[in-house]
């Protein structure tokens, strides 16, 4: 992998906790860009609402320091925002009732121009991602008429589309057919390595993880946690220990498989 560039986002002492779970006590680490972070652990654990808190979607709590691109999270508008991060929740809405095209052009908004009209270039952005996601064929449809498989590659389209430095996503093979989820998650992990993005996704497969992370954070209940890169984290203990369960891994020419009994 090429050398990474700067950081992109930088979390020092994050402590959450929700009524029910303590997701993290004294959380800091680093994402550069040209990375992909994974974020795994059991259902109910609090990855989802991490997710949310590093991207500025639920507060932090104000002991907590989140730079992006080395300022507080907090002093960038909500356009400034939207231009450096794009977020990828597990919900799928496809939202106003207009054509597959125009919901993904929805993504230029925070590039546009004064006049607020989209160019030739924010055109250009759109059917690229209709293109990667499978549904250029599609991009005349209303969202209305997709199935749920194709309303998430829709919500990817529009991340995509958004073309920010840092992504966001919330368990983003949810819904796909294999052949999607294999290449969504190649094209993420492209973005990360060849364009310089940074990539931030919640995962439950910990194969896929390691086929297509560089670091991970492990949440292990009760607010521990472990970070660390991926090949070196991830290992048939680590895994026992956060899902608890009995786990086995075998190497392949695509890398370790993890599988449980």
């Amino acid at each position: 992998m090429d050398p990474l560039g700067p950081a992109v986002l930088a979390i020092e002492g994050l402590t959450l906790d929700t009524p029910t779970v303590k997701i993290c006590h004294q959380l800091s680490f680093t994402v550069s860009a040209g990375e992909v972070w994974g974020i795994l652990g059991p259902n109910g654990i609090g990855k989802s609402t991490l997710l949310k808190t590093l991207a500025g979607l639920l507060p932090a709590p104000p002991t907590a320091s989140i730079l992006l691109f080395g300022q507080p999270l907090d002093r960038w508008s909500r356009r400034q925002r939207a231009r450096r991060m794009a977020i990828l929740l597990q919900e799928n809405d496809p939202g106003l009732p207009l054509s597959v095209l125009e919901t993904v052009l929805l993504g230029r908004h925070p590039h546009l121009g004064l006049l607020g009209r989209p160019r030739y270039a924010d055109l250009r952005r759109t059917l690229d991602a209709l293109r990667i996601t499978g549904l250029a064929v599609r991009r005349n449809s209303p969202t209305q008429s997709l199935s749920a498989g194709e309303t998430r590659r829709l919500a990817i389209a529009l991340n995509l589309a958004q073309n920010p430095g840092l992504f966001f996503l919330d368990e983003p093979t949810t819904q796909l057919d294999l052949r999607y989820q294999r290449l969504m998650l190649e094209h993420f992990s492209d973005a990360a390595h060849r364009q310089k993005k940074a990539v931030i996704m919640a995962l439950h497969d910990p194969t896929a993880a390691f086929r297509f992370t560089d670091q991970v954070l492990l949440l292990l209940g009760g607010g521990r946690y472990l970070v660390g890169a991926t090949q070196e984290t991830l290992t048939p203990a680590t895994l026992a220990s956060l899902y608890g369960t009995e786990v086995v891994s075998a190497d392949s020419c695509r890398g370790r498989v993890f599988d449980f009994f």
